[in-house]
């Protein structure tokens, strides 16, 4: 089937970006110049980054994307959660990897490893979401840490990053029938501190979710333009800088924040500020275990 070989060739791509984006992971390096060396090596694949590439620091879980003119640095000891989306034509590979700069593994980013591991020698059609939550749960909380329970894994389909089915990190009383030929995201997240995310107040990574009448000028012309640029997946601010001045474009989200015609990505951080680490790899379904998309 076309949209399967479409998953399998996404998943390559992403593979691949994601071994030469840990790379370029260095002391002294600015996070910008990473975040868009991968979304250019998606491009120069024929493909198309399927989110902004995200680079969550430390206590940092998920939903960070540099802006334009960031001119943060990486510094030596960080634990850095890269997170790299591939699509094409709307079919999405999705993988994250956690790395210390200038270092090697700990084993917090061990234990998320090992959970992954455990999950995908387990997945196959027929297995509850909460069965796979609770193969996550066990084994972080094994090495002595503890999964976020508030963020999850996610089914795929095409055009769509977050479908209707969630892969909890911890056991829930719950749970839904993986179905064989269905696509998801799976990804461990494990931290030191208690397993919990907060909003932070500052969101830099949106989605287009309808086209509503806007009163300003600026407005109606960024909603026009991720509508036809990026459909459903998520864009970054620093991809649409160029369209109007900043002050401008501040305003201009704000209010189409405020009359839901997109949806803000709040940065999300560990409640007690505390360390986390991420794994991630996409799966295609089968009878009898899981093809994984985004090995190389």
């Amino acid at each position: 089937m076309k949209n399967i070989e479409l998953y399998r060739k996404a998943g390559k791509i992403a593979a691949n970006v994601m071994d030469q984006g840990l790379n370029e992971i260095k002391e002294g390096k600015k996070l910008i110049d990473v975040a868009e060396y991968v979304e250019s090596f998606i491009n120069s694949e024929g493909a198309k980054p399927a989110f902004p590439c995200t680079i969550s620091l430390n206590n940092v879980a998920a939903h960070y994307s540099p802006q334009a003119g960031d001119t943060s640095t990486f510094t030596k000891g960080d634990i850095v959660k890269l997170d790299i989306g591939v699509h094409l034509e709307g079919y999405i590979a999705d993988i994250a990897k956690t790395v210390i700069v200038s270092g090697g593994k700990n084993k917090l980013i061990k234990a998320s490893e090992k959970a992954l591991e455990e999950v995908l020698d387990f997945v196959k059609a027929g297995v509850l979401t909460n069965e796979i939550g609770a193969i996550v749960e066990k084994t972080i909380s094994d090495y002595g840490y503890s999964p976020i329970s508030n963020l999850t894994g996610h089914k795929l389909s095409q055009w769509t990053l977050h479908g209707g089915i969630l892969i909890p990190n911890v056991e829930t009383r719950h749970g839904d029938e993986i179905k064989e030929g269905d696509v998801y995201a799976i990804e461990p997240f494990s931290t030191t501190g208690k397993g919990r995310v907060k909003d932070d107040a500052n969101a830099i990574i949106f989605k287009f979710l309808e086209d509503k009448p806007q009163r300003l000028r600026d407005a109606r012309t960024i909603l026009n333009h991720v509508e036809k640029n990026y459909s459903s997946l998520p864009f970054a601010e620093r991809w649409i800088s160029h369209i109007v001045p900043k002050f401008k474009l501040n305003q201009a989200l704000r209010q189409l924040i405020s009359s839901k015609s997109l949806y803000a990505y709040h940065i999300l951080k560990e409640k007690e500020k505390s360390l986390v680490a991420q794994t991630e790899h996409t799966v295609i379904i089968k009878k009898d275990g899981c093809e994984i998309t985004t090995l190389i």
